[in-house]
């Protein structure tokens, strides 16, 4: 599924520029809503490689920086004159100059997958986390799937990327890596991740949708997952009754 890159430019903060340190501190919102993360991971992709990785991706979207009040709010919003992106995840609509829809994430989840989020509407979405994680982990399951030849966690990552920038780009770009010496196309991280095929044309500062869409999983994966693993292993111990 094909996401706008711009859902992920006004989130996108450098990790020096945070106040809290990105790699231990969990915003406060969040502690409420990891569990559904958790416990809807489980049942929907009780593959994954990183059990945690939902919470960092809710991170990502949504927070401008860590301490802000809708930061991991299932009422965070970017509303500009061409989209609408709304909750942890940015589910986005986007509108053409003329103002009719161009594409409607939310509507076409729910049609693919009505008996999951048929309750879910542009109406309640902000007051539903449950359904906008239920979302979040169906869209990136799809996008796990088309990846079905790549293994481990580098598969999550290219599933990552793909949320970010559109799978069919992604994987075009993997087979552009295939094709050349030294790539390795089951890698994304200094491999797949060289070869971006996305525009390098400025858009925001000094930022290209590939430098956009390239710092989605190096920042997801290097900087804010290792303390939702730390999290969801101490969250397993207590359904368990085992230590982390």
């Amino acid at each position: 599924m094909i996401r706008l890159l711009l859902c992920g430019v006004f989130w996108a903060i450098t990790a020096s520029s945070w106040a809290q340190n990105p790699k231990t501190y969990i915003p406060k919102n969040a502690y409420a809503l990891l569990p559904i993360f958790y416990t809807e991971t489980a049942r929907l992709m009780p593959t994954i490689p990183e059990p945690a990785y939902f919470g960092a991706l809710a991170e990502q979207e949504s927070c401008i920086h860590l301490t802000h009040k809708r930061c991991m709010s299932p009422t965070s919003r970017l509303l500009t004159q061409r989209e609408d992106g709304q909750g942890l995840f940015q589910v986005t609509r986007a509108y053409r100059a003329d103002g009719s829809i161009r594409f409607d994430t939310l509507a076409e989840m729910r049609k693919r997958y009505y008996s999951e989020l048929k309750e879910l509407s542009w109406t309640n979405v902000a007051k539903r986390p449950d359904l906008q994680i239920r979302t979040a982990i169906l869209m990136i399951r799809e996008n796990y799937i088309r990846f079905s030849g790549v293994k481990g966690e580098p598969r999550l990552q290219m599933a990552d990327a793909a949320y970010n920038g559109g799978v069919g780009g992604t994987l075009k770009e993997q087979l552009a890596c295939g094709l050349a010496k030294g790539c390795d196309p089951q890698q994304w991280f200094n491999h797949v991740e060289r070869y971006c095929l996305k525009s390098k044309k400025k858009l925001y500062g000094d930022r290209s949708a590939c430098d956009i869409n390239r710092e989605h999983p190096a920042t997801l994966f290097k900087i804010r997952l290792g303390k939702y693993q730390r999290h969801y292993a101490q969250w397993k111990a207590t359904q368990t009754g085992e230590h982390p």
